[in-house]
């Protein structure tokens, strides 16, 4: 449907190790990156899991090449993601707020149900990361974590979610505030996730809903890929959450 859409230049997928060239006298002004299915290691299981998407207008004249795709989340137009759990819901932006639309199966249409979604600043008290890797965390994510669980002020502590799907983990975090982390760690100095077709989506939604995403050092958006599979650090959430990681990643550089 994209390449015979005459819109779409080029595609970047997580199941193709090199990009999608559009035939040239199909081809569009702009290049679409997506994870057709993430968090399909669940699906046996049957654990909530969706696709990520971002769209990005090309910059040069005549077919784009690899070197082409590796632009910032600045040159993003629009991005979204679809969720496929108890009900089917694409959650888009296209650079003014977030919207989200659900499938209502009796018209076979999507609906908007969620109009303007906001991360709220100062939303539930919510973690989320895979903290089977703790003992090779960053000074700054062990910190953070130790806080939220043992907090001395006398409040209650953070509750830990994690679905271990993407699309899952960031849609509560969107609807009910919280961070959601999937850092680099020794074994991993770049993290997991990748960043032209994870990263850089999600980061896009969850800012353009109120929220901030960082590499606990810098903007996820002002991150430069090297490659189209590049992978990338990302911290996501409610601003109070992730303002206090960037400060903690601050103070332990400083050390």
């Amino acid at each position: 449907m994209l390449k015979s859409s005459y819109t779409v230049a080029a595609m970047v997928s997580e199941e193709n190790e090199k990009m999608i060239e559009v035939e040239t006298e199909k081809q569009g002004k702009y290049i679409v990156y997506f994870d057709p299915l993430d968090g399909s290691s669940n699906i046996d299981c049957l654990v909530s899991i969706g696709s990520i998407f971002a769209i990005g207008k090309k910059d040069c004249d005549g077919s784009p090449s690899e070197k082409d795709c590796l632009r910032t989340g600045r040159n993003i137009v629009a991005a979204g993601y679809a969720l496929y759990g108890s009900a089917t819901m694409v959650v888009l932006s296209t650079g003014k707020g977030v919207n989200g639309f659900t499938l209502d199966p009796s018209i076979g249409e999507f609906v908007l149900t969620h109009k303007d979604m906001q991360c709220n600043p100062n939303g539930k008290k919510i973690y989320s990361l895979n903290e089977g890797y703790a003992q090779y965390f960053d000074p700054a994510v062990t910190e953070f974590l130790e806080k939220k669980k043992f907090p001395k002020d006398g409040s209650a502590p953070y509750s830990a979610r994690y679905v271990g799907s993407m699309v899952s983990d960031v849609h509560r975090t969107l609807m009910y505030g919280g961070i959601f982390m999937y850092p680099a760690n020794v074994k991993s100095p770049k993290g997991k996730l990748r960043l032209l077709y994870e990263c850089i989506p999600m980061a896009y939604v969850i800012k353009q809903a109120g929220g901030l995403a960082t590499t606990g050092e810098k903007d996820i958006l002002d991150v430069e890929p090297k490659s189209i599979h590049d992978r990338c650090p990302i911290f996501l959430g409610s601003k109070r959450d992730v303002e206090e990681i960037i400060e903690l990643y601050g103070k332990h550089k400083s050390n």
